[in-house]
């Protein structure tokens, strides 16, 4: 058998952007840890011509692929494709498998799925839909299927009982963004791995939004993220050990996270982001496939505040290979 990988992320563009180039961090991390376990690993990338770049792993038969894949033709919304191609092709590939690739990052799809199985997710209406909302609550636009906090700030979030409202929502195309109920409420991000029936949920990180002004929306957006020198990056932080003297509260998060990946029959890895309302009930935001696995990444500090290394933490990915 061959003890090849091959480590496949998207090409970077000619300008990345810092959270693009974020990538090359996650394949560095995963080369170190599987050299460590003993694999030999080669670094590919692909492009726009997705013929092109994977027929040669074809040829290098590997024992399986590292996918670092986070977008295809610059979107989001496509990165199943690859997947798709490796599962014709008889190629092992990490994480979780193309169906729910697709069905996790078409959120409104998602969505629906979640709510037909009894897990609780915000309202959700198409940004034509500006007389559906409530006007004594707070919605937030996003998109569709593009990564969570792609060009979200907290401009994005907005006032229903305000008059102009519905002529800014009409600014936004139905077919890639959508309204969600904004939750006012503690946030927490659930990363686990493994496959159904076997799910190991790492400890639970809450998102600290310091010193944030009265009125300011508390979100995770791409300032927060990726912009060092905004007021977002430097108060928002994220903190273990929040919900010791919560242990009900910590166990419905975790059975609510296992409940997705059950539902959407995720393999490897993945994280739910969940609000909990001022009433304690936890609502998942998004259920994200194959998250960033960067040094600095939230799914990264989960793994290391359980006790495991790096080449633990991505041993536990490989051994969900089929």
């Amino acid at each position: 058998m061959s003890n090849t990988v091959i480590i496949l992320h998207n090409r970077l563009s000619e300008h990345p952007t810092p959270d693009e180039q974020d990538v090359m961090d996650q394949a560095g991390l995963v080369r170190k840890a599987l050299e460590t376990l003993g694999y030999k690993c080669l670094v590919r990338d692909v492009g726009t011509d997705l013929y092109q770049d994977l027929v040669p792993l074809t040829a290098i038969k590997p024992a399986f692929v590292f996918n670092l894949v986070e977008s295809v033709l610059g979107c989001t919304g496509l990165l199943h494709i690859v997947p798709s191609i490796l599962h014709a092709w008889n190629i092992p590939y990490t994480g979780v498998q193309e169906e729910g690739l697709y069905l996790t990052t078409r959120k409104t799809l998602a969505k629906k799925i979640m709510h037909d199985h009894g897990i609780k997710t915000p309202a959700w209406f198409s940004t034509s839909e500006a007389g559906l909302l409530d006007k004594h609550k707070k919605y937030i636009v996003k998109p569709i299927a593009e990564e969570g906090s792609a060009g979200l700030d907290e401009q994005h979030v907005f006032d229903a009982s305000l008059p102009e409202s519905a002529s800014w929502l009409g600014k936004f195309d139905p077919r890639e963004f959508f309204t969600e109920e904004f939750i006012e409420g503690r946030e927490f991000n659930l990363s686990v791995t493994g496959k159904p029936g076997a799910y190991t949920t790492y400890p639970i990180p809450e998102m600290i939004f310091k010193d944030y002004p009265p009125g300011k929306a508390r979100i995770l957006g791409y300032r927060s993220k990726w912009e060092e020198d905004s007021f977002e990056y430097r108060h928002t932080t994220r903190q273990f050990g929040t919900l010791e003297d919560n242990p009900e509260l910590a166990a419905g998060l975790r059975d609510t996270a296992i409940a997705c990946g059950e539902v959407f029959g995720l393999s490897g890895y993945f994280r739910a982001d969940i609000r909990v309302s001022s009433d304690g009930v936890p609502y998942v935001l998004e259920v994200n496939a194959n998250p960033c696995i960067a040094p600095d990444s939230g799914f990264i500090a989960a793994g290391l505040h359980a006790g495991y290394s790096l080449t633990e933490i991505i041993k536990q990915i490989t051994d969900c290979l089929d």
